[in-house]
């Protein structure tokens, strides 16, 4: 193994992990997806669903002179860092990763959501609907309000219903 090789961060476009690891792979990299069976919800079934556990992310093990390479692979968006400097990640921490998969013990994401968050409801009668989040009241439930004609309704739904809105950064 060479000792320049370290992991990266690589930030993959929507949906796209198991089509950028397969390339990276077919190309000799070692690749870590992390991903683990989790309950998903639908409107008329629940099941249980290989899921990336960073959404959009996938790590990859190369030196810093093959980012060029690595970013050919279809569904990379970018290597994470800071500015042009990618920022490698510790390798003890893709060991946790790995071994928590090897481990059979389930293993469930949390949103990591605040009161005042926007979140986007997934499924369901509301689906679609961008909502802010008033309380978490128990680890599974949120209570969220949805604004109807000035006024605030607040509703309870499912951690599994929603993900959080992306707001994008406006250059100054």
């Amino acid at each position: 193994m060479n000792t320049k090789q370290e992991w990266f961060a690589l930030r993959v476009r929507s949906r796209c992990e198991k089509l950028a690891a397969k390339d990276l792979e077919g190309r000799g990299y070692e690749i870590c997806t992390a991903c683990a069976p989790q309950r998903r919800v639908w409107a008329d079934r629940v099941r249980t669903v290989e899921m990336p556990m960073f959404p959009g992310y996938i790590f990859t093990r190369f030196e810093a002179s093959q980012a060029y390479d690595v970013l050919k692979a279809p569904g990379i968006a970018s290597i994470v860092g800071f500015g042009s400097r990618f920022c490698p990640v510790d390798e003890a921490e893709i060991e946790a990763i790995r071994l928590v998969l090897a481990s059979g013990v389930p293993v469930s994401t949390h949103l990591q959501l605040r009161p005042g968050a926007r979140v986007r409801v997934l499924h369901g009668s509301l689906k679609g609907l961008e909502v802010t989040l008033i309380e978490i009241k128990n680890e599974r439930r949120l209570v969220v309000s949805v604004s109807l004609l000035q006024r605030s309704v607040a509703v309870e739904i499912s951690d599994l219903l929603v993900e959080p809105v992306r707001t994008s950064a406006v250059a100054a």
